[in-house]
């Protein structure tokens, strides 16, 4: 968020005073930690009776809230959320039609995810939220709301397949990032335990 000309970051964190041209000096990742808690799959592709939700599809708090009831489940403070759209079954198959757009959480839905206090949210597409955004002058809000304001971490790009055909909805859950000085993200292998 842009206070004056002041960029400032979840917890009241300055631009200013974390960070230079070459990397973050105080929230990097190599700050975060490892992650053990309790996972829950939400199947929104399954309760529309989608292999894959469409490009542009916007999920909403209601379609959350209908996996969830899927999945015979309640969301708990600190809790990993991933959430199944299908549009994972593109990746390595058909790059061209992945990357032009995705199904992806809308801001209603993350401001619903937020309320639930949930350390982490997860998807099997590229960038969590929907694209092309809903509104085109704020694009990547839902990364804004989720990792600035709410300092929710954000987990791309998974393979949620198995888990979605098992109809594995509740688990353990494991990420640990590496430990990378500065940076604002890391590659990892994240594991569901049942």
């Amino acid at each position: 968020m842009r206070v004056g000309q002041e960029d400032i970051f979840y917890n009241g964190n300055k631009l200013s005073e974390f960070g230079d041209t070459y990397s973050l000096k105080k929230p990097g990742v190599e700050n975060v930690g490892v992650f053990f808690t309790r996972g829950i799959l939400l199947d929104v592709a399954a309760i529309k009776g989608k292999e894959r939700l469409p490009t542009g599809y916007a999920i909403t708090a209601d379609d959350l809230k209908g996996a969830l009831r899927l999945a015979s489940a309640t969301i708990r403070p600190g809790d990993a959320v991933l959430i199944h759209t299908g549009h994972g079954h593109l990746w390595m198959k058909d790059n061209q039609e992945s990357g032009a757009g995705e199904p992806g959480i809308g801001l209603e839905a993350a401001r619903w995810l937020t309320d639930q206090k949930i350390s982490l949210v997860g998807c099997d597409n590229w960038a969590l939220e929907v694209v092309p955004s809903k509104n085109p002058e704020r694009p990547f809000e839902v990364h804004q709301w989720l990792l600035v304001r709410h300092g929710t971490y954000i987990l791309e790009a998974m393979d949620l397949s198995e888990l979605a055909a098992d109809k594995a909805y509740e688990f353990a859950f494991v990420f640990s990032p590496l430990r990378l000085k500065g940076a604002t993200g890391s590659p990892g292998n994240p594991l569901a335990i049942r």
